[in-house]
């Protein structure tokens, strides 16, 4: 909708942006995975996640005040930033969930992920949509928003990591 009703590049590049989409995680995803191997690199991987939702935002928006080149471009950049975003985020809180869990209550953990996980695909349409719908600064706003998120979770994390676990240590049937 975003190209059609709001940008002056050609309604075909919505495809051709699908296809680069696809393409990207198939040939990026193993490879950016293997960034967010530790805990410690998935924290220093959200600092450049937050930078990346930024600049999707902002070129998004941009894509709506200028012509047709500039326009392809934009939503190019747009479409290439959200992906190696979208694959960033999935490997980060992936590792960040289990990495951050108690010994005790890494089902716990896992379980608020896959919540978190539904409550982002149920939600996600509905932030697009309005971002769509109020214009550029939408987009502004969706791209900044996401962008502080990560720089949050960034200073949340380190703290944690320096923190002494928050379990208790295990203690079996058999010891009582």
């Amino acid at each position: 909708l975003w190209i059609a009703h709001e940008s002056n590049a050609p309604n075909g590049l919505a495809p051709l942006l699908m296809v680069l989409n696809n393409v990207m995680v198939v040939g990026l995803q193993v490879p950016l995975a293997r960034f967010g191997a530790t805990t410690a690199a998935a924290r220093k991987l959200l600092l450049p996640l937050s930078a990346t939702f930024a600049l999707g935002g902002i070129a998004m928006a941009l894509a709506a005040t200028g012509g047709t080149v500039t326009a392809t471009a934009l939503l190019t950049t747009a479409a290439a930033a959200f992906t190696v975003a979208e694959m960033l985020h999935a490997t980060i809180s992936w590792e960040l969930s289990v990495a951050l869990a108690p010994d005790t209550a890494q089902g716990a953990y896992l379980g608020v992920h896959g919540l978190a996980q539904s409550v982002q695909r149920t939600l996600g349409p509905l932030t697009v949509t309005a971002a769509i719908a109020t214009g550029p600064a939408g987009w502004v706003t969706f791209g900044t928003a996401i962008a502080l998120t990560c720089a949050i979770q960034y200073r949340l994390v380190r703290r944690r990591l320096t923190q002494a676990p928050l379990s208790v240590l295990p203690v079996t049937v058999s010891e009582h």
